[in-house]
């Protein structure tokens, strides 16, 4: 029996396990340096601003805007080959930090889409959304109407 293919799943380390704690609870954190308030994304044991070791991460929001966008088309691996295209979204937060994700619906489902009729271009406003991934959370975006 042939199995489907499996999606790559990101595997959680020291300086990312807080991040993935908090997003299969369904918050969203970001490291914010108390030392000079640098917001820091990827995370990193030290602030790359000032390099104080003090990173505390915050809970965000996870509202902002579309920085730049891309759709993924075939060929892909072969885990996402049935969902393209998609869109992948740099977003800005609201908190001035950006962060890589999927465009999704209201519930959180990938969209199969060029993001065309979504009406993704730069400025977009975009919500947060959970998505599943296998055993992980993910954070993912959808369009705000305007």
């Amino acid at each position: 029996m042939n199995e489907p293919p499996s999606f790559p799943l990101p595997v959680a380390d020291a300086d990312t396990q807080t991040f993935w704690d908090a997003a299969a609870d369904g918050r969203l954190v970001v490291q914010h340096c108390a030392a000079c308030g640098h917001w820091i994304w990827q995370p990193k044991p030290v602030c790359p601003r000032c390099h104080a070791v003090d990173v505390p991460w915050e809970e965000v929001s996870g509202d902002g805007r579309v920085a730049s966008w891309t759709v993924v088309r075939p060929p892909v691996l072969p885990a996402f080959a049935p969902f393209t295209p998609f869109v992948i979204l740099l977003v800005e937060l609201d908190e001035g930090v950006r962060m890589v994700g999927q465009l999704a619906g209201d519930a959180g489902e990938l969209l199969v889409t060029d993001g065309g009729p979504e009406g993704v271009s730069m400025g977009t406003p975009v919500a947060l959304r959970w998505r599943e991934q296998g055993e992980v959370t993910l954070p993912a975006w959808r369009i705000v109407a305007r």
